[in-house]
Parts: structure tokens; sequence; C-alpha cells
């Protein structure tokens, strides 16, 4: 896991005699993306932590909410979701023919800051939302009975009893969603719109891809490696986030004032119309086109090629997560440990597009990437995925780790037997979740295969991204529905096993 970026570095290294164009960090583009990179990543996370907090309250507390259920597994799906099927959708809505664009003035653009923020909090704000369902959950039903005693007010009883359990996640929760839109890649690159609204990682694609300047690719590599490891590192110190964990049963809850709890029930309204109008209206304009404008002859051996890709590469980011929890679990040294999760964790922060580049120039002396550039897309869609397995992974194999450790090496029981019989069993469900997860990641990949795939062997979100570049809308929201049934059957597969975790 470690040598898939030392390697990259290396190849990028190899360049301009070995050294970064610093000169560029004295340049006004420099300096002009780099602020709207913090800007844009600054305003998506406000608004989603912002508008996640009330529904998340309203969801939580107020258990007779309609499909409640059913809108915490679409939260799920909505933060996973492959970006091009939001992108498709968000066109449909906001798009220049779309069927709201009349309503928001004549000066409204879709294209730069605009799509940009609101691809952004549909992806992140139910990620918070479901951060935040989870830690109102955790409250113990003794504190709302206390409070309920005590006649405590709305306020008094958010201040003392709500507020306490939010505080720790919040800055967590803020730090996680600022890193996912500082990386972002796919969401600028279909809606920025131009050079004025590009971040550092489009800025990476293009110098390497378009004008092939691997030193100043490598000069932007290193400043988004740094902001964003240092933000990984500081939000990290606040705990693990439990997103995906199954929820708890009913609990005691104390009565709302109905004025809160209306007002929670307005925001829930509004949240599920945002989180679900966009991808509603691609089933319209799919039908309308009656499947014209689609290349039928591809689509199908497209289609089983993302879903074959998508497979092994979730496969190899549980089996090398499991790998790297064997060797925690084993080691006691706690820098060891640290280097092992850092292993697992460190792509998360690493920009994917050098990585993708780096392998690609490292190789291309010894290997025919136009006959074996799937094997890339694998294998980094897996690294890529690999921090999201590992995380889910990791309290399973803490919890077994603290209660069957001395049970385990009492009764000698070590090698095949033991993982099947014992530590498989255990981690089923957490299995399961995780390689859906990754699954789903997977599918949706659209920088890795931009470096190493070929139109002979295109995947399903490339397909898609080329129809709707093309202005086939249409069909492009056809190819985003197939899309979408197959992240909806991975996810199911995710939330119908819940309760047996």
């Amino acid at each position: 896991m470690l040598l898939t970026t030392l390697l990259a570095f290396m190849a990028l290294f190899g360049w301009s005699e070995g050294r970064p164009d610093f000169s560029i960090l004295e340049d006004a583009y420099f300096h002009r993306i780099l602020r709207f990179t913090l800007w844009q990543a600054l305003l998506s996370t406000v608004f989603s932590v912002a508008l996640a907090v009330p529904v998340a309250r309203a969801v939580a507390l107020d258990l007779r909410l309609p499909g409640r259920a059913l809108f915490l597994r679409w939260s799920l799906l909505c933060f996973v979701m492959p970006s091009l099927i939001l992108i498709t959708g968000l066109v449909s809505v906001f798009g220049r023919s779309g069927w709201l664009t009349p309503w928001l003035g004549s000066g409204w653009r879709l294209y730069g800051l605009n799509g940009i923020l609101i691809a952004h909090v549909f992806l992140n704000m139910p990620f918070a939302l479901r951060v935040l369902v989870f830690q109102w959950q955790s409250i113990p039903d003794t504190a709302w009975k206390v409070s309920a005693q005590l006649g405590l007010s709305g306020w008094q009883r958010f201040r003392l009893v709500e507020w306490p359990a939010l505080r720790g996640v919040l800055p967590g929760v803020a730090g996680f969603i600022f890193l996912l839109c500082f990386n972002s890649f796919a969401i600028v690159l279909a809606l920025g719109g131009g050079p004025r609204a590009t971040t550092l990682e489009v800025a990476i694609y293009q110098a390497l891809k378009f004008s092939f300047n691997p030193a100043e690719a490598l000069t932007l590599a290193w400043t988004q490696l740094l902001v964003a490891g240092g933000l990984f590192l500081l939000f990290s110190r606040f705990g693990r986030l439990r997103w995906l964990a199954p929820p708890q049963g009913q609990p005691w809850l104390p009565r709302l004032h109905p004025l809160t709890l209306w007002s929670g029930r307005l925001a829930y309204a509004l949240a599920v119309l945002f989180l679900v109008v966009p991808i509603a209206t691609l089933v319209p304009v799919a039908v309308l086109s009656g499947g014209q404008g689609l290349p039928w002859a591809t689509l199908w051996p497209v289609t089983l090629r993302s879903l074959g890709f998508a497979f092994a590469a979730a496969t190899l980011a549980t089996l090398l997560a499991l790998g790297g929890l064997e060797l925690w679990r084993r080691v006691t040294s706690p820098a060891a440990r640290q280097l092992t999760e850092f292993g697992a964790l460190h792509h998360l922060v690493i920009p994917g597009m050098v990585l993708s580049v780096g392998l690609y120039l490292f190789f291309m002396p010894w290997v025919n990437w136009l006959r074996w550039g799937w094997i890339a897309v694998i294998g980094l869609n897996a690294l890529v995925a690999l921090p999201f397995v590992y995380s889910q992974l990791k309290p399973g194999v803490f919890d077994f780790d603290a209660n069957y450790r001395r049970q385990v090496a009492d009764l000698g029981l070590h090698g095949w037997p033991f993982w099947r019989h014992l530590y498989l069993p255990w981690l089923l469900p957490a299995l399961r979740r995780a390689w859906a997860l990754a699954f789903v990641i997977a599918l949706g990949d659209l920088a890795v295969f931009g470096i190493f795939g070929h139109d002979n062997w295109r995947t399903l979100p490339w397909l898609i991204y080329a129809l709707a570049g093309s202005y086939r809308l249409q069909a492009a929201a056809l190819a985003s529905l197939l899309l979408l049934l197959f992240a909806l059957l991975a996810l199911w597969l995710l939330e119908d096993h819940r309760r047996h975790a």
C-alpha cells in the first residue's frame, strides 16, 4: 500500500531534473486556484453541516416522520452515489434547459460555483446527517427522562443534554467534509465551467493530461497533500465517525414543543425534496428518450465491464483491509500500529490524479497500458476505497481483539479453522457493509479511468460522461438510471443485514 505511493512520487520526481517547479507558487494562476479550492470547500462544508443539523434532529427525535427509515437509507446512497448520476440529474433540473431554470432568473448559471456547491451539499449533507442522527440516538434514555422530570425547556434540554453529545463530533464531521470537497474531482471537472472555477485536483489533471507538465503537477500535488494531510491529521484526532452504524432500538424520547415539531418536519420535507428531485427527474427524461441515442450495442458490454471492475476492486480493497487489520491486531508496538493505519488510510489524502499518473509514468517503459490499463483501474480503485473499508472493519476487529484475544491464545486457535469458524463469522456483517461500500465507490470511478482507460473498453460512468458531454442528455439519463440501479442493489445488500450487526 505504501509502495504504490512511493513509486508514483518517484516517477514524478524523475521529471524536470527531479525538482518541482516552485516558480508557480508566485503565479497569480496558482493563487487563484488555491483560493477557489479553499473557498468552495469551506462553503460546501458550512452549508452541508448547517443544513444537516435541523434535519438530523427531526429524524432522531420524531419517530413518526413518514419514510424515516427509507430516508436514512437514501442518505447513505447519496453520500456514496456515483457523481455522474448526480451531475446528470442536476443538469436536467438546473441546467440551461432545466425545468427549474426559468424560475431562477436570467442571471442563473449552473456551471461554476453554484453547481459545485449544490452537488457537494447533495453528496455531503447526508453524511453529516447520518453521523448526527447516530449521535442523537446515543443519548441514553435516562438523560431524556431526567430532563423531562426536571421540566427543562426546549433550549435548556438542547444545551444540557443534546449539545454535549454533538460538540465532540461536529469538528470531525466538518473536517472530513472539507477534505472531501478539497479533493473533489469529478464534480469540479463537470460543473466547474472553465478556468475561473478550477481546483487543485483538476489543475493537476490538466497539467498532466493536456500540457504534460509533471513539474507543475508535482508542485500542485505537494500543495494539496500538505493542506489535505494537515486537515486529515486534525480531524482524525476527534475519534472515529460511526456513520454506517446500524440504527439502535426505539428509545424513550421527550415530548417536543409543537413549534419545534413542525419546524423539524418542514426541514425534513425540504431535505427529502432536495435529495430526491434531481435523481427522480432522470426518470421522465429517460422515458421521453424512448431509448433513442443510447448505444445499445455497447451498453451491455460496458455495464458488465463496470460491474466486473467494481467487484474486483471491492474484493481487493476488502482483502487489503483485512491484511492490514490482521497486522494491526498482531503487533503490540504503538508505532507499528500507527504505521499500519497510515498505510491503509493515507490514500484518503494523496491526490488520486497524481497517484494514477505517477504509476502510469513509472511503468510506462515496461507495460502496454492500452492493453493492461484495466489492472491499474482495479488496483487504484481498491486503494481509493481502502480507507473507507478499513475504517468500517476496524471497530469489529478491535472489539474481537478486546473480547477474545486471550481465549484464542489459550485455545491455540490459528490458521484457517480460526478464520472460518470464529473470526470471519464475527466480522461478516461489517464485511458485507464494507464490501458493498467499496463496490459503489469503485462503480462510479471517473478519475482513474481518465488516465488508464481507453475507448475500446470504456466503463459505464465514462460512457455517461461522453453522452452528457455531447449534449445527449436523455441517453445519459437512461444510462445513469442503470448505474443507479446497481448502486441501489449494492446498498440494499449493505443495509439489509443491519439487524445481524
